[in-house]
C-alpha cells in the first residue's frame, strides 16, 4: 500500500484493526481488497459516504458476482464503516436479503468442564483467558514479574487471588523464572483444538471461547460496558454489531 494514496491512513486503520483481532490472512486481505476498492470507486473522504453510495456499490457488483458474494463484500465494508469508524452508513442494507446464521457458543457450564478436564498448564491458561479475555500470542508473554500478588494483578489488570496463588505456585514448582508458560503458540493452538473436540464434542476456537464467556458473564446480566472491556472492543456499538452478525441481536435501538 502507496502512502501517497488517498486512503492510506483509512486502510492502515482498518489494517491494524484486523491484526489486533487477530482475523486470518485470508479474511484480511479479502476485507482490505473490498474496502479499498469501494474507496477508490467512490472517490470520496469516508464522511461524506452515503448509504446510497454503498448500495450502488454492491447493485453494480451483483451484476457479475453471486449474491453470496455481494454480502462477503457487505461484510468488510460494515466491518469498516461500523467497527472501524463507528459509522452507521451501512446500517440495515437488507436488499440483498442476507440471513444471519446463529454461532454455536459454549455455556459457562461447558467451560468449566473444559477447565476441570484438562492438565494443569491448560487448565491455568483458559482461566487467564476467562478473567483477562487475552489472545494465546498475549498468555505465552505473561512472566513472573508481570503478577503482583498483593495487588492481585495480572499486567495491571485486577484478576482473582486463586489465580494469582495458582500461578505462583505453578511457577514455582516448575522453577519458572520469565514466561509462565513458555511454549510455541502452534502447539497450544493444537492443544485447544483436541480438548475443546475431547471434551465438548467439537472445536471451539480461542476467539469463540471469549466471546462465548463475554456473552454468558457480562451481556446476559446487562453488563455491556464490561463486556466491551473484556473483548477490548472500542465502544458498545462494536459489541453489538458482533453479536447481531452472529445471530444473538439481545438489544434494542
Amino acid at each position: 500500500m502507496e502512502e501517497n494514496n488517498k486512503f492510506y491512513f483509512d486502510l492502515l486503520s482498518l489494517e491494524s484493526e484486523m491484526n489486533y483481532r487477530d482475523y486470518s490472512i485470508s479474511t484480511r486481505r479479502t476485507y482490505k481488497r473490498i474496502v479499498k476498492e469501494f474507496l477508490e470507486s467512490t472517490n470520496k473522504d469516508v464522511i461524506d459516504v452515503k448509504k446510497e453510495d454503498v448500495t450502488r456499490f454492491l447493485d453494480n457488483k451483483l451484476m457479475e458476482l453471486s449474491v453470496n458474494t455481494i454480502l462477503v463484500e457487505l461484510n468488510a465494508l460494515e466491518f469498516f464503516f461500523e467497527e472501524i469508524l463507528g459509522l452507521d452508513i451501512t446500517e440495515n442494507i437488507r436488499k440483498y436479503k442476507r440471513v444471519f446464521k446463529r454461532k454455536d457458543f459454549i455455556t459457562i457450564e461447558q467451560f468449566n468442564i473444559l477447565v476441570a478436564s484438562v492438565p494443569e498448564r491448560e487448565r491455568l491458561m483458559y482461566l487467564v483467558l476467562k478473567e483477562l479475555g487475552l489472545f494465546f500470542k498475549e498468555i505465552v508473554e505473561i512472566k513472573v514479574e508481570d503478577i503482583d500478588y498483593p495487588a492481585s494483578t495480572i499486567l495491571g489488570r485486577r484478576v482473582s487471588k486463586d489465580l494469582i496463588k495458582n500461578l505462583l505456585q505453578y511457577a514455582e514448582k516448575h522453577e519458572l523464572e520469565n514466561e509462565i508458560f513458555p511454549f510455541e503458540l502452534t502447539t497450544l493452538w493444537k492443544s485447544n483444538k483436541l480438548n475443546t473436540k475431547k471434551y465438548l464434542g467439537r472445536v471451539c476456537s480461542l476467539d469463540d471461547m471469549k466471546h462465548s464467556i463475554a456473552l454468558e458473564l457480562y451481556i446476559k446480566p446487562g453488563k455491556e460496558e464490561e463486556a466491551v472491556e473484556y473483548l477490548r472492543l472500542k465502544n458498545v456499538y462494536s459489541l453489538r454489531q458482533y453479536y447481531k452478525r452472529v445471530g444473538y441481536q439481545y438489544f434494542n435501538y
